[in-house]
């Protein structure tokens, strides 16, 4: 579909589950040289891939692991930044240490990868960076004050790469709404706890909420960060493109009409 993907070093973080695997995958399937890197690697590996153990919030660690890569691919044309976890609590219930667990792996990680990627594309003068932020950059839930404060550090620092470095690195976001992952499970069982039945019909309860009538699937987001990443978006940069089945474009309660 993207022949201009083609025989490009593609580098996604947070590769090994849930979207970052999908994203993975997308891009092998149109013939690009894809690096994971993610904390483990899965146990369900796939050969067209090259997989890296690395911390994105260990800037020393990212170091060492991107000039590997570079070392063995030669260059980084596509970064997608994916990695990221989610804790929930208030303000009030949030510890120091989950606020820097957050941001170290949702805001830092992108600060730690981009700025180790970046030297090689200026030097080719041509890159390509496309961050996974959430739809909690724009509307939001309660109790996730360090994840959406994270999410909307994000779309700031997408911007101010995509201005800085026009136009040899074009820098843009994605921003999903509830999607099949493991992280959406794990919160539907924190709600309902452990229980199959509960779990499906917590899940079928948030996909009602979005105007799809469904949550969304990990390569429908993968769709999107390829579009990015290829020449057919190539007057896009610094956008924050929504991939949330237009739930941040629905009115949280049903209001009269005038």
């Amino acid at each position: 579909m993207y022949n201009d993907l083609k025989g490009k070093n593609v580098l996604v973080t947070g590769g090994s589950k849930g979207i970052g695997r999908a994203i993975s995958l997308g891009f092998a399937d149109e013939d690009a040289r894809v690096i994971s890197i993610s904390r483990n690697i899965p146990e369900d590996t796939d050969n067209r891939i090259t997989y890296y153990n690395c911390d994105v919030s260990n800037n020393n660690d990212v170091k060492n692991t991107i000039e590997n890569i570079i070392s063995e691919f030669g260059s980084i044309n596509i970064l997608v930044n994916n990695a990221g976890i989610e804790e929930y609590a208030s303000l009030d219930k949030t510890g120091e240490d989950m606020w820097d667990r957050i941001m170290d792996t949702n805001v830092k990680g992108i600060y730690n990868v981009s700025k180790y990627c970046m030297p090689v594309m200026l030097k080719n003068h041509s890159g390509n960076i496309v961050n996974v932020s959430s739809v909690q950059a724009d509307i939001i839930t309660k109790n996730a004050a360090a994840y959406v404060t994270s999410k909307h550090a994000v779309i700031g620092l997408t911007k101010s790469i995509a201005l800085d470095y026009a136009p040899e690195i074009r820098c843009n976001a994605v921003l999903p709404a509830t999607i099949d992952t493991p992280l959406v499970r794990k919160a539907a069982i924190l709600e309902v706890g452990n229980n199959e039945e509960k779990i499906s019909q917590k899940i079928r309860e948030w996909g009602l909420q979005h105007p799809m009538g469904r949550i969304g699937k990990p390569e429908e987001v993968a769709n999107t960060v390829l579009f990015l990443a290829s020449g057919q978006s190539s007057f896009i940069t610094g956008a924050s493109i929504m991939v949330d089945g237009g739930l941040s474009i629905k009115a949280p309660i049903s209001t009269p009409r005038n």
